[in-house]
């Protein structure tokens, strides 16, 4: 499972306060942690990272490859490979090369190394570069997410997501065949 940088944009918390007509700052802790619950809703819902950030995923080579979870992936920060007693080297220039799919999968293709080679791999992932590029529709989808979660934070029967912003996803939902 790989690890994301979790904090919302100062641009997405002043769009929901301003969706939602909240002045000052009292509740901001609580908006920006329903800010990221709504995001990671909208972005599993889409199989892609709205914004660009960085994630750090540890995995294993097969077929010479890593195969990362993260899309669509952008560029490469660092590798290391890891011994089996969990001691950690960089890779050098030569080892391995970073490469991008058509639709934003991303690979470290590593043909030196043996298949189970534990690898650790920090790369940035995201559709825009940050949160003021990311689509119209798919910002008014997580602040309308959010704006749902604060309105019915303490309703223990909503069935999360409004059907509004499925409707708004849709048409963005990753089709494809691997």
């Amino acid at each position: 499972m790989p690890s994301i940088e979790k904090t919302p944009p100062a641009a997405a918390l002043a769009e929901l306060k301003a969706y939602l007509r909240i002045e000052d700052s009292g509740e901001d802790a609580l908006l920006s942690q329903l800010l990221r619950a709504a995001t990671e809703t909208v972005e599993a819902m889409l199989g892609l990272l709205l914004f660009e950030r960085e994630v750090e995923e540890r995995g294993e080579v097969r077929d010479g490859a890593l195969r990362l979870v993260a899309e669509p992936a952008r560029s490469l920060v660092s590798a290391e490979a890891v011994a089996a007693d969990g001691t950690g080297r960089v890779l050098a220039a030569g080892e391995g090369q970073f490469r991008v799919g058509r639709y934003g999968e991303g690979r470290l293709d590593v043909p030196a190394f043996p298949d189970c080679q534990q690898l650790v791999v920090r790369y940035r992932a995201g559709m825009a570069s940050d949160w003021n590029w990311v689509p119209e529709v798919l910002r008014l989808s997580v602040i309308r997410a959010a704006a749902h979660f604060h309105a019915h934070r303490d309703a223990p029967d909503e069935p999360g997501v409004p059907p509004a912003v499925r409707r708004m996803l849709t048409p963005w939902r990753a089709r494809r065949i691997r």
